[in-house]
């Protein structure tokens, strides 16, 4: 991993790179402190004792919101740190956009240093159950043996969504970011060649898909007592279920019972790509408007033009779902070898 200082946001960052203003601050690498506007102090080594790594687009922002509301729980509020996955050369991606965009937008808050990432835990609130819920784990090799090598008996957390249906959402997200110029099926068709041209993950979008050998990685890594797979398509039907079975894997009261009135993310498109432009990338736009407002009034008038200024996607054609199926079904095959189970996806 990388050293040298790092800028490092809670939630969203505070200077014109993405769309909220929140504290900022600044971790130190190379030392064992935390430096927090200006005041420095010591800190012991901490990490955390669970992960959620996977799979991108399948409920996992809302299983960590619900998750956090547990009182013997802490999960930091910046979601997907990303340090078992990214190295600093991966922060700045070669893609559709300029590589400065994708890491305002995607990478801004990741953390590539040790002394950084420990430092947030040994910030945190004592917990029983102190987590990192970064999805790029499941797909990147190298993740597991770094998290394996630092945190050998770390409880896993895998929420898998039909392979389709997540891949369609993570377009869909590419598309909504103005990160993704072609079509859907184009943008696959694609795939192999961004992957030669080192593109970064976030345009795998059938290979992220493929989870059986993502999976069996950790398989071979860890205790298969330590890992825990669920499908997206349960904790959607059984919410409760599902977290109470989470909580018990990770060691909390699973008598809780969280406020899941909140909705999930929700596919959206610009009806302007212009004003979509101005709501979600660098520009001076955003940085005079908040200048001149209150950090709660920015995020009224953002949350308003976006509003108004986005529709929801289009659902997949389901004749392009079922040709798309296809594509997945030995793997499909392939991950109940690997769980020991049947999947329900495409019987």
């Amino acid at each position: 991993m990388c050293a040298g200082k790092i800028p490092f946001y809670f939630g969203r960052a505070k200077y014109n790179e993405l769309n909220t203003p929140m504290k900022e601050y600044y971790w130190p690498t190379g030392s064992a402190y935390l430096v927090k506007h200006g005041e420095a102090k010591l800190v012991m080594e901490s990490l955390p004792n669970f992960l959620i790594i996977g799979a991108a687009k399948s409920g996992t922002t809302s299983l960590a919101d619900y998750l956090n509301q547990h009182p013997d729980v802490f999960i930091p509020p910046f979601k997907e740190p990303n340090y078992f996955a990214l190295d600093q050369e991966d922060l700045y991606p070669p893609g559709p956009v300029d590589p400065r965009i994708a890491f305002r937008l995607l990478y801004s808050r990741s953390i590539v240093d040790y002394d950084s990432y420990q430092s947030v835990y040994a910030e945190a609130p004592e917990r029983k159950a102190t987590g990192d819920a970064s999805v790029r784990y499941l797909y990147y090799p190298h993740a597991s043996e770094r998290i394996k090598e630092h945190i050998p008996n770390a409880r896993l957390v895998i929420m898998l969504r039909e392979p389709v249906a997540r891949l369609y959402s993570h377009y869909c997200m590419n598309v909504q970011y103005q990160l993704e110029p072609l079509a859907l099926l184009p943008a696959l068709d694609a795939e192999e060649e961004r992957k030669e041209n080192k593109w970064g993950w976030d345009w795998h979008y059938k290979s992220v898909s493929m989870y059986s050998e993502q999976i069996a990685r950790y398989y071979e890594k860890f205790d298969r007592e330590q890992i825990k797979v669920f499908l997206y398509d349960d904790f959607v039907n059984n919410p409760l279920s599902v977290y109470s079975e989470i909580c018990q894997h990770i060691g909390v009261d699973n008598n809780f019972m969280p406020d899941m009135s909140a909705r999930g993310k929700v596919a959206i498109r610009p009806r302007n790509l212009m004003v979509g432009r101005l709501l979600y990338w660098p520009n001076p736009f955003k940085t005079v408007l908040r200048k001149a407002l209150t950090p709660s009034a920015f995020i009224s008038v953002f949350n308003f033009i976006e509003r108004k200024n986005f529709i929801p996607a289009p659902k997949i054609d389901q004749s392009q779902w079922r040709s798309l199926t296809t594509l997945f079904k030995d793997d499909v095959i392939q991950l109940e070898e690997v769980l020991g189970r049947q999947i329900p996806w495409y019987r």
